[in-house]
C-alpha cells in the first residue's frame, strides 16, 4: 500500500508539471510528423493499476503521469508486472487522407486492447478493427485515424512475468514494421553472433558425449549430454526469440528459461559425481551434491508451483534468485574441497566452476543492477548473457581437457592392467608348460626305469644264456648261438642308450660329454687300435633334451662304427668343445684311407640318416677327408 501511495504522489506531482486543467495540446501527436517510426517518451502518460481493481470509465488524464517522470527503473517492473498497465496519448490527423499505425508499449506487453472516445465527457470504447501483425506479435494493435481526427487513444495491456522488460512505446509505420521487428531481434550488439557459436558447440559436445554413452554405457557421458541440450536449448531460444513478442517468447522468459537452466544443472552436478567418482572417492563432497541436487529440484518445483497457480511476480524472483544464490554457495564450497583435495581430475571440472562462477556472477550483477555504467563505450560487455555464455564456454573448454586427462589416466590404467592379465596369463601358461613338462619327465622316468628293471634283467638273462650255450658248444660251435648272443648285445647297448636318453636325470651336458667317452672308450677298448678322447675340464651348465642327446649319441656311434669297419685307421680321435655361444662341436678324425667321393653311395643312406638326425635338432653334420675322415657334429644348446 505504501507503493500505491507514493505512485498517486507522484501522479499529483506530474499533474503539476503537465497536465493542469487537462491541457494536453503540447502533448499532441500530428500523423505529418510521423513517417516510419515515432518514440512516445514524449507524448506517453502512463496510469499502472497495482491494485488491478480501477474502473476503465473513471480513467481521467490527471490520473496518469508523464512517461519520463515514472518511477525508476526496478521499481517500475515491480508495479508493472502482475499489474494492469494503461498508456495514454493523443494523436490528430493533419494530413487530407486515413493514416494507418501500429502501437506497442514494449516488446513484452501482452493482452493489448486499444480505447478511444471524441472528449473527457465520453466514455471509452474499444476501437473496432484492432489486429495483430502476420508474424504473431502480440506485442503490436493496428488502429486508423481519419482526416482531421483528433483522437484520445488509451493502450490497456499487462507485461510479461519477467525481468527484461521495459516501457518501450512505439507508434510504426504499417509499411516500417517488418523492419523495425527485424531489427529489433537482430541489434543485439553482436551477442546472438556469440550465442549461436557456442550453441554448436554445446551440440557438438551433446553428439560427442552421447555417443560415448552409448559406446561405454557410461551415466557420466549421458548427463553430460543432457547438461548440453537443455543449456544449448535455453541459449538457441535467448538468441532466437529475442525482442520477440510471442505467446511463446512471453512463456519462454517467464518460466521455461529458469527451467531449462536449473534443470541443467542438476545434470551438470550429476555428472561431475559420475565423472569424479565422488560416492567412493569423495563421500563429503558427494553428499554435499546430493543435497544440491535435491535443493536445486525443490527450487524448480516450488517455482513451477507459485508460476502456474499465478502467485504474485516476487515470490517467482525470491525463489529464482535464492536458488542462483544457492548455486553461488555451492560454487565457492566446492572450490573450497577441490583445494583441500588437490586432485588434478577436479581441479579441471573447479576450473570450470570458477569460470561459471565468476562470469555467473557478473551476470546476475547486470540483471540486478541494469542501469549499471559498466564497460558504457562497449554496448557487448553491458549484456548480462554474455558473461553466462562465457562461463559456458569456459567451462566447456576445460570439461574437454579433463576429458583428455582422464581418458589419458583410463589408458595407463588399461594397458597396466592388460600387462598385468599378459603376465597372469603367461604365468599360467608358464605354469601349465611345467607342469606338462614335469608330467613327461615323470613318465620318462617310470619308462626307464621300467625298461631297466623289466627289459634290461630279460636282455641280460639272454645274453647269459648264449654265452652259457656256447660255451657247452665250444667243441661243436653254432652259428646261431653266436648269433643270439652278438644280438643280445646289441640289443643290451642300444637299450642302455635309450635307457640313458629317457631318464630326465640325465639331461645336463656333464651327463653327455661322460657317456660319450664312457661309450667311445668302452667299444674302442675292443680293437687294436690307438685312440684319444678330448673333453673339456670345466663344462657349460646347461641342459640338454632326451631328444638331443639320443641323436647326438646315435650319430656319435655310427660315425665310430664306420671308422672301425671302414677306414682302416690306426688311429682315431674323438674332441669334444664348446664354443663361446653354448655351440657343442664333437669331431671324429681317423688316420686311415680316408673316404672315396666315388664310393659315397655304398655309405649313402647311413650318411643321409645322420645329417638328417642332426638337422631334426637345429645342428648340423659334415665329412671330409684329410689325412683321412673327419666328421664334425655341430648343435646349439
Amino acid at each position: 500500500m505504501k507503493q500505491y501511495w507514493l505512485l498517486i504522489l507522484l501522479c499529483f506531482v506530474s499533474l503539476t508539471k503537465s497536465f493542469a486543467h487537462e491541457d494536453t495540446s503540447l502533448s499532441v501527436i500530428y500523423t505529418s510528423a510521423v513517417k516510419n517510426l515515432h518514440y512516445l517518451d514524449k507524448n506517453m502518460h502512463v496510469f499502472i493499476d497495482s491494485n488491478n481493481n480501477t474502473d476503465l470509465q473513471i480513467l481521467r488524464g490527471i490520473m496518469f503521469m508523464h512517461l519520463n517522470e515514472k518511477p525508476k527503473r526496478r521499481v517500475a517492473k515491480q508495479y508493472m508486472i502482475d499489474s494492469k498497465v494503461y498508456l495514454l496519448f493523443w494523436i490528430k490527423n493533419d494530413e487530407d487522407k486515413p493514416r494507418d499505425f501500429f502501437i506497442t508499449p514494449g516488446i513484452y506487453a501482452k493482452e493489448c486492447i486499444l480505447y478511444t472516445r471524441l472528449n473527457n465527457d465520453y466514455p471509452w470504447k474499444e476501437l473496432p478493427g484492432q489486429v495483430v501483425p502476420d508474424k504473431n506479435e502480440n506485442a503490436y494493435r493496428y488502429f486508423t485515424v481519419q482526416p482531421g481526427t483528433e483522437m484520445q487513444i488509451l493502450v490497456s495491456c499487462r507485461y510479461a512475468r519477467t525481468n527484461v522488460i521495459l516501457f518501450k512505446p512505439y507508434l510504426i509505420n504499417p509499411i516500417y514494421l517488418d523492419d523495425h521487428i527485424s531489427n529489433n531481434h537482430n541489434e543485439w550488439y553482436g551477442v546472438n553472433v556469440f550465442t549461436y557459436l557456442l550453441c554448436g558447440l554445446l551440440l557438438m559436445m551433446m553428439l560427442y558425449s552421447f555417443a560415448n554413452y552409448v559406446q561405454n554405457l557410461k551415466r557420466s557421458f549421458l548427463y553430460y549430454s543432457i547438461y548440453a541440450l537443455l543449456i544449448g536449448s535455453l541459449l538457441f531460444l535467448k538468441a532466437a526469440l529475442h525482442e520477440r513478442s510471442t505467446p511463446f517468447n512471453f512463456f519462454y522468459e517467464e518460466y521455461l528459461d529458469y527451467f531449462l537452466q536449473i534443470s541443467g544443472y542438476v545434470f551438470y552436478i550429476g555428472f561431475t559425481r559420475m565423472f569424479l567418482n565422488t560416492p567412493k572417492q569423495y563421500p563429503t563432497l558427494n553428499k554435499m551434491f546430493v543435497i544440491a541436487e535435491i535443493a536445486l529440484v525443490v527450487f524448480l518445483a516450488v517455482f513451477s508451483i507459485l508460476y502456474f497457480t499465478g502467485s504474485a511476480y516476487p515470490n517467482l524472483v525470491a525463489v529464482e534468485n535464492s536458488s542462483k544464490y544457492f548455486l553461488i554457495f555451492l560454487g565457492i564450497m566446492y572450490l573450497i574441497l577441490g583445494i583441500v583435495k588437490r586432485n588434478k581430475l577436479m581441479n579441471y571440472l573447479l576450473a570450470g566452476n570458477i569460470s561459471n562462477l565468476l562470469f555467473g556472477g557478473m551476470s546476475q550483477y547486470l540483471i540486478s543492477n541494469p542501469s549499471s555504467n559498466l564497460f558504457p563505450d562497449a554496448p557487448l560487455f553491458r549484456q548480462s548473457l554474455i558473461y553466462f555464455e562465457l562461463g559456458v564456454f569456459l567451462e566447456l573448454i576445460f570439461f574437454l581437457l579433463g576429458l583428455v586427462y582422464k581418458n589419458k589416466i583410463e589408458l595407463i590404467e588399461k594397458v597396466k592392467m592388460d600387462e598385468a592379465m599378459k603376465l597372469e596369463a603367461e604365468k599360467q601358461e608358464y605354469a601349465k608348460q611345467l607342469a606338462v613338462l614335469s608330467a613327461q619327465q615323470d613318465e620318462r622316468s617310470r619308462i626307464s626305469a621300467d625298461m631297466h628293471d623289466e627289459l634290461g634283467s630279460g636282455v641280460t638273462a639272454i645274453r647269459l644264456l648264449s654265452e652259457i650255450a656256447r660255451k657247452k658248444t665250444k667243441d661243436r660251435p653254432v652259428e646261431e648261438i653266436d648269433r643270439i648272443s652278438y644280438n643280445a648285445n646289441e640289443l643290451m647297448t642300444k637299450m642302455n642308450a635309450i635307457i640313458w636318453s629317457m631318464n630326465p636325470g640325465n639331461d645336463t651336458v656333464d651327463s653327455l660329454v661322460a657317456y660319450i667317452r664312457s661309450y667311445a672308450s668302452e667299444y674302442l677298448d675292443n680293437f687294436d687300435m690307438l685312440y684319444r678322447i678330448n673333453t673339456p675340464v670345466d663344462l657349460p651348465k646347461l641342459e640338454v633334451s632326451g631328444v638331443k642327446r639320443r641323436n647326438i649319441f646315435l650319430v656319435l656311434k655310427e660315425s665310430i662304427n664306420n671308422v672301425m669297419k671302414h677306414s682302416g685307421a690306426t688311429e682315431v680321435t674323438v674332441d669334444v668343445h664348446f664354443t663361446d655361444r653354448n655351440q657343442l662341436i664333437v669331431e671324429i678324425a681317423d688316420n686311415g684311407k680316408g673316404i672315396d667321393a666315388e664310393k659315397l653311395n655304398q655309405f649313402g643312406n647311413g650318411l643321409k640318416n645322420m645329417k638328417r638326425r642332426m638337422e631334426s635338432i637345429g645342428g648340423s653334420f659334415n665329412i671330409s677327408a684329410t689325412n683321412g675322415t673327419r666328421v664334425i657334429l655341430e648343435v646349439p644348446l
